[in-house]
């Protein structure tokens, strides 16, 4: 430890503002679920193709970032990465903040939250949503027993440690594994699904950390050394072109074998590429390797803190393409046979998210957000100083 841990003061007109904010979030995201709840979902954009919504892409980003958020948790404990060693708690305790706004989310989109009690009362091992239920409160287990080791019993801090960061990657396995086991839509199963969410996870965490650790820094006045900044930007660097990687090597064993051809020519060019070309690729890969591999802006914290805004929408991006997309391209019941009716039988389909989804969507955000801005006035989450270990220095800079 470098520096001793305080909490903030917490007393500024800015701090109430951004707590007036976020609350305002979460009582429009309530008011939203219980108008979804009194009139059911036929008053969303949600229909007999298209089940999971704009509330689900919150939900999933949230969670995918929850398990990222752990980063600097891990490089300290698991990889002996001592400078950021100081911002284990902060690390551990956003990743329960994320995980309990995305579980929000992802119950009352249910309609019903009782709901929840089906996959934990009648286990259908063959579900991944079943799975989830164990790796879920796992996660959140784990993360406060690491926050607890970390303020009273460090002699456990290590195992607990590696422990959370073994659970978070077979948590985000799972998650990505809901759409790269399914083999009813064409575009989902496939064996890469999952690790490219592992890999969307870390780069997303990443970037979350940076921009609330420097926003958390500049806005309480307190000293964050830039170079913990630039140490973590050469950590998202590698973690954008793993992202990369996957993107490629996914597209090119799907287009190696002939019967997905016409599926993904269909993502490429469909409706949804947009999507995939400016916001997974735009927002998620190409424009934030161009700002941190640019010498001026890659080594200016600004820099970074513009890249990192950009791999946090490209990840919302991500989740959104798998889940849309995925869900739009059109049954094939029959393979090899051409089928009318006027259900809707060979078309692609179509969604326009309402407002009611966005507002339970930013519902969830709020909640995290409510949470993180209370954790770090009432408990000594932060270091009173970002430092450095003497003699250190940026292995590397772009």
């Amino acid at each position: 430890m470098l520096s001793e841990f305080s909490a903030i003061e917490g007393r500024s007109p800015g701090y109430w503002k951004l707590v007036a904010g976020l609350g305002v979030l979460v009582l429009m995201g309530a008011g939203s679920f219980l108008y979804v709840e009194h009139h059911g979902h036929a008053v969303t954009g949600m229909n007999n193709q298209i089940v999971w919504g704009l509330p689900h892409v919150f939900a999933i980003s949230l969670l995918v970032m929850a398990s990222g958020a752990l980063n600097m948790g891990s490089m300290s404990t698991v990889f002996a990465v001592k400078q950021f060693e100081q911002f284990g708690r902060f690390s551990a305790f956003l990743s329960i903040a994320l995980l309990i706004g995305g579980l929000a989310v992802l119950m009352l989109d249910l309609g019903r939250p009782d709901a929840m009690l089906l996959p934990m009362i009648h286990m259908n091992f063959r579900s991944m949503f079943t799975w989830n239920v164990f790796l879920y409160t796992g996660f959140m287990t784990l993360c406060l027993l690491y926050l607890w080791t970390m303020f009273e019993y460090k002699q456990y801090k290590k195992f607990v440690g590696t422990a959370a960061f073994g659970w978070r990657l077979v948590l985000t396995t799972g998650t990505g594994s809901i759409f790269g086991v399914i083999q009813g839509r064409e575009v989902f199963g496939s064996a890469i699904t999952a690790p490219t969410f592992v890999a969307v996870s870390l780069t997303s965490g990443t970037a979350l950390g940076i921009l609330l650790l420097a926003y958390t820094y500049r806005m309480t006045r307190r000293e964050l050394d830039d170079r913990l900044i630039f140490g973590m930007r050469n950590a998202m660097i590698f973690f954008l072109v793993l992202v990369a990687y996957l993107l490629v090597v996914e597209k090119f064993t799907r287009f190696y074998d002939p019967a997905s051809v016409a599926v993904q020519t269909w993502i490429l060019t469909g409706p949804w590429a947009w999507l995939y070309w400016l916001g997974v690729w735009g927002a998620g890969v190409l424009i934030p390797l161009g700002l941190l591999f640019n010498r001026t802006i890659g080594n200016s914290v600004s820099g970074v803190l513009m890249a990192s805004g950009y791999v946090v929408v490209g990840a919302f991006c991500f989740v959104a393409h798998t889940l849309l997309a995925g869900q739009s391209y059109p049954f094939d019941l029959f393979p090899g046979y051409t089928i009318t009716s006027a259900f809707q039988d060979g078309m692609a389909g179509t969604y326009m998210p309402t407002l009611s989804e966005l507002l339970l969507g930013l519902g969830g955000v709020g909640i995290s957000g409510l949470i993180y801005l209370f954790g770090i006035r009432f408990f000594r989450m932060l270091p009173a100083k970002g430092e450095v270990p003497k003699g250190w220095e940026v292995p590397w800079n772009p």
